[in-house]
């Protein structure tokens, strides 16, 4: 998490193709004169590991027909650590097809969708986990992600309530609720989430420099700057220990002009 401040994939044309591939097959799979009559009666599938090429067709049996959910997810997720992301969406879309109401399989491809920056997809997919899954907290804070790409506020905050209500300790709703907060205005709640967030897990650097500017805009200067000195101590990377630095020469700035403003006013 950090510190708070569209080619869509075309799954359907894909499957579609897929289907009108196998619909052909029927009858140029009738045997032939002078073919092995078994060989040709034998079914046909589409691999993916090949989806898109020439030999995406197969005889016999299809190999992942037989897979678990948890499978056809594992199988998919070596596919895009490969680098081979069609083959990885075709494999779930063949699991989906399988298995309508697996929800993990959603989420799994929810996130690859997300991913591949198809933000509308993605939303889709995580409406039908949560759907299937409505006390999954985890589930409702990754639809509110995705909700807030819309600017659909309010439905993202019923998710994060719902999650921290179903999961009151689970960091990743309290720390997104006391972003979202904090964007409408409302700090001293986003500060609450914060400290909740640091009390759960007090190694993770990012809620110390939210809390820390939710107490400067609270007024509370000293424990802004204690929160952001120790988010640079926490902070593993440069670019954050250099934003925490930034942070506090921007206060002090801030508050050098102010009491020149008050000097001028008083002279």
């Amino acid at each position: 998490m950090k510190p708070t401040t569209k080619v869509a994939v075309s799954l359907i044309f894909a499957l579609t193709n897929a289907m009108a591939v196998n619909e052909n097959v029927d009858a140029a799979d009738e045997p032939k004169p002078g073919t092995d009559s078994s060989k040709a009666a034998m079914p046909m599938h589409i691999d993916p590991l090949d989806e898109g090429r020439a030999s995406a067709l197969h005889r016999g049996p299809n190999p992942h027909a037989q897979l678990t959910p948890e499978q056809h997810i594992q199988v998919a997720a070596q596919h895009w650590a490969a680098g081979r992301k069609p083959q990885a969406m075709a494999v779930l879309s063949q699991a989906l097809a399988k298995y309508p109401h697996h929800a993990e399989l959603f989420n799994m491809r929810a996130s690859l969708e997300f991913e591949q920056q198809d933000i509308k997809g993605a939303l889709s997919d995580m409406e039908q986990a949560v759907k299937l899954e409505p006390d999954n907290a985890l589930y409702r804070v990754t639809r509110a992600q995705l909700y807030l790409r819309f600017e659909r506020r309010e439905e993202a905050l019923d998710d994060l309530n719902r999650a921290v209500a179903l999961s009151p300790d689970l960091v990743p709703a309290r720390f997104n609720r006391g972003s979202l907060l904090a964007n409408l205005g409302r700090e001293k709640e986003a500060l609450e989430d914060f400290s909740h967030c640091i009390k759960v897990e007090p190694q993770l650097p990012a809620p110390w420099f939210n809390r820390g500017s939710m107490h400067w805009a609270l007024g509370e200067k000293a424990k802004a700057r204690a929160d952001i000195k120790h988010f640079i101590e926490l902070a593993g990377e440069a670019s954050w220990k250099q934003a925490g630095e930034e942070l506090l020469k921007a206060w002090n700035e801030q508050e050098a002009q102010q009491q020149v403003s008050k000097d001028e006013k008083q002279s």
